[in-house]
């Protein structure tokens, strides 16, 4: 009993050192293409690391798009949270996680790329353009904010 309760005292002071409040998510939606596919970035999730911009957004697919995970899979792909990086003066974005989404959001697919994601630069005036666009704008009011 005494070592329950030394266990429990370790723990509590633990959890008091714990953050107050975790950070809740705000998903925004970007764009939408034409063929139905939604782009969404939470917005809570932009930070800046020594320049280059870290986010998470989701991609919501009307149709299987497969194509996009970059992997064969056995099932058809109909979403993808993805976690990326993206250096806003050449808007050049490193794919770092994800995880791919099945009919109903089940998780078919988890990858962890970290430094060795691929890059890639979106080509002007694309839903994925805009989502970078939107992801540096944030970022740029923020720090706007923070100097006023």
């Amino acid at each position: 009993m005494k070592r329950l309760l030394i266990g429990l005292a370790v723990l509590c002071a633990a959890l008091s050192v714990a953050p107050v409040a975790l950070a809740v998510e705000d998903w925004v939606e970007i764009t939408e293409n034409d063929v139905g596919d939604r782009f969404l970035v939470d917005r809570n999730s932009i930070e800046n690391r020594d320049g280059i911009i870290w986010y998470w957004e989701y991609r919501d697919f009307q149709e299987p798009n497969n194509a996009f995970v970059g992997v064969e899979l056995d099932q058809p792909v109909f979403g993808a949270l993805v976690y990326r990086s993206v250096d806003c003066t050449s808007l050049v974005s490193r794919l770092r996680r994800i995880t791919v989404h099945g009919r109903g959001r089940q998780v078919i697919h988890r990858a962890v790329y970290d430094d060795n994601g691929r890059l890639t630069q979106p080509m002007r005036g694309s839903s994925s353009a805009e989502v970078l666009r939107f992801v540096c704008d944030q970022e740029q009011a923020e720090e706007t904010d923070e100097s006023s």
